[in-house]
């Protein structure tokens, strides 16, 4: 059997700093595992638990309204969104303003950045 020149010049006496680095890395790692683990249970005691809902708190009438909500629209821009825009505008230009129609941008722009992001960057 041959033995490799490499294992047969290493004393144990030479390997003992590398075990000992291999030891204190082990040693360190379990120490912040060890943290890790002291601080999640710590988060978990300090944070309240979650009421369970309960179904008998809720009239009949107030469920049946819920349900009966409809859904919105995606074609219908919601009143708070059209006033958060006025505000924006209102306040960029500096006066007022009567806002007339708001439609959805075309996606041209988007492409067009994704494309020169995309063609910035140089293939290996």
């Amino acid at each position: 059997m041959q033995t490799l020149p490499i294992l047969s010049s290493t004393s144990v006496l030479d390997t003992l700093p590398h075990l000992a680095g291999m030891l204190m890395v082990m040693v360190t790692l379990t120490i912040l595992w060890g943290v890790c683990a002291m601080t999640a249970k710590l988060v978990q005691l300090l944070t309240p638990a979650p009421k369970p809902a309960s179904a008998s708190v809720t009239a009949p009438a107030e469920t049946a309204a819920k349900e009966a909500k409809p859904e919105p629209r995606a074609d219908v821009i919601a009143p708070e969104l059209v006033a958060v825009i006025a505000a924006a505008v209102a306040t960029t230009l500096g006066q007022k303003v009567r806002i007339v129609s708001i439609k959805p941008s075309s996606t041209q722009w988007e492409r067009a950045g994704r494309q020169a992001v995309l063609s910035s960057h140089r293939i290996r």
